[in-house]
């Protein structure tokens, strides 16, 4: 049995740092499967938008600076831009506290680095999928009491062995996209083989983009849902930039996953400098 088998919705404070798109949607499946407002705490830039979106929710009163989050929550998702981390640099953090790093590109023993206490990496699908229940997330190293709060959001959980496999996840969860833009079953499946034989994660990721799969009713409904999935300068528009060039789709991928380690190179990079 876990030794988090217990209520933890009810035992512990989670505070979120960044409440864009993706910070919304994990505190919205929080609360929905069960997580108390009272305690939640949550920072933002200050932007009226977002602030607008946090009254909608009711969550005004869980508006917190980020030296009260880092005292007082015990699990801290940290969902800023990756080149905003060091905003938090300095900052006095609590024994005991455990942060979840969901900056992409940054390795977490940078992250661990600059907040100075017990740190992991996770990379999750986009906000439509946990809206859905059909959410994916990538966990390194793997931590139970995370684990256990993404189980509670009906969240499937990949535990990562290497730190290298989250460039190849960050690209398995390009897949819906990469998979709307190309139509050639055998292209397709002789990548996911190819990928698959170097990382079996990828082949768990590629039946999961195909059940997540919407249907369109029309043309424009389709071309709106791949705008969504789209970064600009992300790993999905680099494979379906490729594709859209006329490239093979295990092109397109390794294109991805290089696109992916490149990411992080650059984020490394900028902090040492």
């Amino acid at each position: 049995m876990s030794s988090f088998d217990f209520d933890i919705f009810n035992g512990i404070k989670i505070g979120i740092i960044g409440y864009g798109h993706l910070g919304q949607s994990i505190v919205e499946s929080l609360i929905h499967h069960g997580f108390r407002k009272e305690n939640l705490l949550i920072s933002y830039k200050g932007n009226p938008a977002t602030r607008e979106r946090i009254e909608e929710m009711g969550l005004v009163s869980c508006i917190s600076e980020n030296n009260k989050i880092f005292n007082e929550a015990d699990v801290i998702f940290i969902m800023i831009r990756p080149q905003d981390i060091i905003s938090l640099k300095g900052i006095l953090i609590s024994q005991n506290k455990l942060v979840v790093s969901c900056l992409a590109g940054l390795p977490v023993e940078v992250v661990k680095s600059i907040v100075k206490t017990d740190t992991c990496r996770m990379m999750i699908s986009g906000p439509d999928t946990i809206a859905a229940e059909k959410g994916v997330a990538a966990v390194y190293p793997y931590n139970e009491l995370v684990g256990c709060i993404l189980k509670k959001m009906n969240l499937r959980i990949f535990e990562i062995s290497d730190e290298k496999e989250m460039d190849i996840f960050t690209t398995g969860v390009c897949l819906p996209a990469a998979l709307l833009q190309e139509d050639n079953e055998v292209l397709i499946k002789d990548a996911i083989h190819e990928i698959g034989n170097e990382c079996a994660m990828f082949v768990d990721l590629y039946e999961w983009a195909k059940r997540i799969l919407p249907a369109f009713a029309k043309e424009s409904e389709k071309v709106a849902y791949m705008a969504r999935m789209i970064t600009k300068g992300g790993v999905t528009e680099a494979i379906i930039d490729s594709l859209k060039e006329g490239e093979l789709f295990i092109t397109a991928l390794r294109k991805g996953i290089a696109h992916s380690k490149a990411i992080s190179q650059e984020m490394n990079k900028s902090l040492l400098d």
